[in-house]
């Protein structure tokens, strides 16, 4: 995977930045499960996935999601479902497990609408970044 943005002559494109990249396409993890990931890979040195990351999320080449306290991390580059300044997701709470999983979701009319909404026109908006929590509706049973 090649990154869209440019990388600064003294910032390389190491192995283990492109690895980080690779594991987090179409996921979304948590620092353990990135770091678990990588060591399958051979990437072992928490420091360095921590300055990855961090290098990363600066440049908007990686997104951070705040999910109840956790940290996710996400593709804010080459994402076929949203760029960095346009991030929508989905959170569906399953009610017996209380796991959650996290959706993309795209559809630029939401976003165009946010843009364009009068509240915003002395604004230059930079980004906009939506976390949208829910669960599946209960069929209700007539009596």
């Amino acid at each position: 995977m090649k990154p869209k943005v440019m990388i600064q002559e003294n910032q390389r494109f190491t192995k283990t930045r492109r690895a980080l990249l690779e594991v987090l396409k179409n996921r979304h993890l948590t620092f353990k499960e990135l770091y678990e990931e990588l060591s399958k890979a051979g990437f072992k040195n928490v420091s360095t996935l921590y300055n990855n990351l961090d290098f990363f999320i600066k440049n908007n080449m990686v997104i951070e999601i705040n999910l109840d306290g956790t940290k996710y991390y996400d593709l804010g580059i080459d994402n076929p479902y949203h760029q960095h300044d346009s991030h929508l997701h989905m959170v569906i709470k399953d009610p017996q497990t209380n796991e959650s999983v996290i959706r993309e979701i795209d559809y630029p009319e939401i976003y165009e609408s946010i843009f364009s909404h009068p509240v915003f026109k002395h604004y230059e908006i930079e980004y906009i970044r939506i976390l949208v929590s829910a669960k599946k509706k209960e069929k209700h049973q007539s009596y």
